[in-house]
């Protein structure tokens, strides 16, 4: 902290405009500036100013990494279709243009990591760049600079990879444009979209979210933001991500099929690719078109356990759902209850006249049938009798939950904070009594003494 003392009347959060040091946050020269703050609303503005530029420069380079995407699948669509050939000059470019997309992405992912690095700074008082470099973080943005940095480049260029061998089939290889191997990786950017949500997110950017979750040292990072989106609506994120998981992974396939010139027909159809990511995302597996490529059966084994892992969470969401409310559950317990009850009473009754009619019967005959009988329903009334009230136990266990002990632990603690007043009040209502036959015990004693003299 500052060794000066703080005037009262600076804002610590907010940009004033009649201070020179809150107008601008850089030196001259654009630099960060080293050292420390001189007040702690240099830093909050600081702060502020870096949070805010940050998100900026993040939403620009996922606009980038979209408009990549979109000219590549265009690039991509218009090749397949013979509309022009790779090595003319409509081709270079729309490649050009991919590429200039692709310089962009990576200059505005620059400036969003050093905008990261001066926030860590300001965030923990350090005076040196050099110290939040950790090598994970520097493993991090070499990743990032990796992903983001793969395109197809100018040119017509091939490339050879082996096709898989059913039976009685023979090893061949595949001649492939080097675009498709390069347009694969593009769809690696939309990494982007998770770090937008996040720093989107109404928790990331609330201070007093911020601060109850340093309070309780938990991380605002995409993790804590997916959870919390999950819990809140989980059937639109559930449908948003199979939905462009189903798209993605239906085009990527087409693309590594493409190439497959034995089964164009087959594979070069978008809505046969649909459908063979469709019946491998719902473990359905008709077999009646199958992979060709090595490329193809990689995003087919992705598909199935992006489908098994969407599936489990669809049943958890399901569930969920169609449980109980709490005063749901209150009701249909009371109503279970009160059935149970209305068969217990039944059933005692058929206790009581079983037994009459058992020494009715015997009393005219010992071995009669219509007393065998009402045995018989003696016994099976008291059988019911024994799992109603069976039934009955396990419905006030199952109604026990952990809201309602903690319920009863509120009220038991109320009543015995109440009982505990009261006696508080009780204790100083006998106090005073007895201060008061004190004083006249006090008093008699006088008057004794005075009629004695």
């Amino acid at each position: 902290m500052s060794s000066k003392t703080e005037n009262p009347g600076i804002p610590l959060v907010g940009l004033n405009g009649k201070l020179k040091k809150y107008k601008t946050l850089e030196n001259e020269d654009g630099d960060f500036p080293p050292g420390r703050y001189e007040t702690v609303g240099t830093r909050l503005a600081r702060r502020k100013e870096l949070f805010v530029k940050r998100k900026r420069s993040s939403d620009v380079a996922l606009i980038f990494a979209l408009v990549g995407i979109f000219l590549m699948v265009t690039q991509t669509e218009l090749t397949a279709s013979k509309v022009y050939h790779r090595s003319s000059l409509p081709s270079h470019l729309m490649k050009m243009a991919i590429t200039a997309s692709t310089v962009a992405l990576l200059i505005f992912l620059g400036i969003y990591h050093r905008l990261d690095v001066q926030l860590f700074i300001v965030n923990n008082c350090v005076d040196d760049w050099r110290i939040p470099l950790t090598a994970r973080r520097l493993v991090q943005i070499m990743f990032e600079f990796v992903v983001c940095s793969i395109h197809p480049i100018p040119g017509n260029f091939y490339t050879t990879w082996p096709a898989t061998v059913a039976e009685g089939e023979h090893n061949r290889t595949l001649r492939v444009p080097l675009d498709t191997i390069l347009a694969l990786p593009m769809f690696l950017r939309l990494f982007l979209v998770c770090r937008f949500i996040m720093l989107h997110s109404k928790l990331y950017e609330d201070a007093s979210s911020q601060s109850l979750g340093a309070l309780n040292r938990i991380h605002f990072n995409f993790r804590f933001i997916f959870k919390s989106l999950m819990t809140m609506h989980p059937d639109y994120v559930l449908t948003v991500i199979m939905i462009v998981s189903f798209l993605i992974a239906s085009w990527v396939l087409r693309l590594c099929e493409m190439s497959d010139t034995s089964d164009e027909s087959v594979h070069s159809n978008f809505l046969n690719t649909m459908w063979l990511v469709a019946i491998t995302f719902l473990s359905v597996g008709y077999g009646d078109i199958k992979p060709s490529t090595y490329c193809g059966r990689g995003i087919t084994v992705i598909t199935g356990m992006m489908g098994a892992g969407c599936t489990a969470l669809v049943v958890a969401v399901l569930a969920r759902k169609l449980e109980l409310s709490r005063s749901e559950k209150y009701v249909h317990d009371f109503v279970l209850d009160v059935n149970l009850d209305k068969q217990l009473k039944n059933e005692a009754a058929n206790v009581m006249k079983s037994g009459w009619f058992i020494y009715k019967f015997r009393k005219v005959r010992a071995n009669s049938s219509k007393a065998l009988a009402y045995q018989t329903k003696l016994l099976e009334a008291i059988y019911n009798i024994r799992q109603i009230k069976a039934a009955q136990r396990r419905l006030m266990d199952a109604s026990i939950t952990l809201t309602e002990v903690n319920k009863t632990q509120n009220e038991a603690n109320r009543t015995i904070e109440l009982i505990r007043c009261k006696q508080c009040t009780l204790e100083e209502k006998v106090d005073n009594l007895e201060v008061k036959i004190m004083s006249l015990h006090d008093k008699l004693n006088a008057i004794h003494k005075t009629l004695k003299e």
